[in-house]
């Protein structure tokens, strides 16, 4: 598959940002997020039953271009950059490219790969060569493939976009364009407007960072090993039956995120080197605190506004112990930590201290995850719920979506993704990143592939 980049331009906002909008201190919790970008692909056939379509690529572009550069004017943080300390709503914009694709869209989802994906996006997602004031924090770039299909691939960078932020970007660009499409009027002042990052920084301002800031970037560390990317698709009959095995009398009522959360570190224990003596795993989730804080914030709310559970789980033999290891157990242990997280005091707690320039919780919170070595750490976040199939640009809803890079660009370490299914039928995907021999080990297990489907191909129509 060969990706040839036709062009590359800046697209700055239709509206520029006021004076009293233009800088901004960036948040504790922003500062300490690290600096890669999160990589995104949405996959839209060519399809003729649809009143609009995109068989005409200048036009496709051209629509794109325009309504990115309105979206941009209400995401006015998103088009600035960023400094240390600082973003600076400077309306310098994001940078869009279009591409050609030499094959059919069918030939690369008929047995997805994320190296293949990849090679879709619009950058590299490591952000070490430059300053940081240099990157864009939105690389876009337009992909038709020969069939006519389109595929958006999005590098977002993470200092300042979380999942709830680029969940709302996108949906209000997709909004935008179908409006242009149908030649409605898109004013900035439509749809969803960017909230003001003060109501949010100002509850955790910065402070000292250096104490705990090195500490934090030991999560993001390159281990010695090589790490690899792999997705696996839960069908809603699995999730079900997980659902049964997962109950207990501590939690009678396990969600989608808690179930596969728990089974998925089961395996991921089971298949990682274990000793026969005492060993300790943990597990940190993200919440996503808009609506946890009091007074709540809107969901357009840009910033990374979240906070990590953690759950411990202590192995004292070996593998056998993890065959016999209740999910039950594992899921009764991460409902303990999120109780503690969504409890609206204990957010109030940290916000006080930060007010205060403390930074107890913060300290607490990493130390909590550096207490047993990196390879036996666990990050989980979950993009349930997030409306990530129904981006839709006037073209229907995505056909699939994906996450894709060099796994040895992405954050280190043990990471799962959870997501929504483009089938809208309750299955879901978790795209999980683990050192290639443990990977290896999990693509080889029975008991864990008797529920999860190894990287099934997508449904063409």
């Amino acid at each position: 598959m060969e990706v040839k980049v036709l062009s590359r331009e800046t697209i700055i906002p239709s509206s520029p940002t006021p004076p009293h909008l233009q800088t901004f201190q960036l948040s504790l919790l922003d500062q300490l997020s690290p600096m890669l970008y999160i990589p995104l692909l949405f996959f839209y056939p060519m399809k003729t039953n649809y009143d609009i379509d995109h068989q005409d690529p200048k036009k496709t572009i051209a629509t794109l271009k325009n309504s990115l550069s309105k979206t941009l004017s209400r995401f006015y943080l998103l088009a600035g950059r960023i400094t240390d300390k600082s973003i600076h709503c400077n309306d310098k914009g994001a940078v869009f490219q279009e591409a050609t694709v030499s094959c059919n869209m069918f030939e690369i989802l008929k047995e997805p790969n994320s190296e293949v994906l990849a090679k879709l996006l619009p950058c590299s997602l490591s952000c070490t060569t430059k300053p940081i004031e240099e990157y864009t924090q939105i690389v876009v770039q337009a992909n038709i493939f020969k069939c006519g299909g389109i595929a958006i691939s999005l590098c977002l960078l993470h200092k300042l976009i979380d999942a709830a932020t680029f969940s709302c970007f996108l949906r209000s660009w997709a909004t935008t364009n179908r409006e242009l499409l149908l030649s409605f009027d898109s004013s900035p002042n439509n749809n969803m407007a960017c909230y003001d990052y003060n109501s949010f920084s100002s509850l955790f301002p910065q402070t000292n960072l250096l104490p705990f800031h090195k500490a934090a970037v030991t999560l993001s560390t390159t281990p010695a090993r090589k790490h690899h990317l792999q997705r696996f698709v839960f069908r809603s009959k699995a999730i079900l039956d997980l659902k049964a095995k997962a109950k207990s009398s501590d939690v009678p009522n396990p969600t989608c995120v808690e179930t596969l959360t728990g089974f998925i570190w089961k395996y991921a224990m089971k298949v990682a080197d274990h000793d026969n003596s005492q060993k300790q795993s943990t597990l940190s989730h993200v919440v996503n605190m808009r609506k946890i804080i009091e007074p709540s914030l809107p969901e357009d709310s840009v910033g990374n506004i979240l906070w990590g559970t953690v759950a411990h789980y202590y192995s004292t033999t070996s593998h056998e112990e993890m065959e016999d290891l209740e999910l039950s157990k594992l899921v009764s242990l991460l409902r303990q930590s999120f109780k503690k997280v969504n409890n609206k005091e204990y957010i109030k707690e940290l916000i006080m201290e930060s007010d205060k320039g403390r930074s107890d919780g913060v300290m607490k919170l990493v130390g909590e995850i550096n207490k047993c070595p990196l390879s036996n750490y666990y990050f989980f976040t979950s993009w349930k719920n997030m409306n990530l199939n129904e981006v839709d640009f006037g073209w229907g809803k995505p056909l699939w979506f994906a996450i894709a890079g060099d796994s040895n660009e992405m954050m280190k370490g043990n990471f799962v993704i959870l997501l929504d299914s483009v089938l809208d039928d309750g299955s879901m995907e978790a795209w999980i990143l683990l050192d290639e021999k443990k990977m290896q080990l999990l693509d080889q297990n029975q008991q864990f592939l008797e529920f999860a489907l190894l990287n099934p191909s997508i449904n063409f129509p």
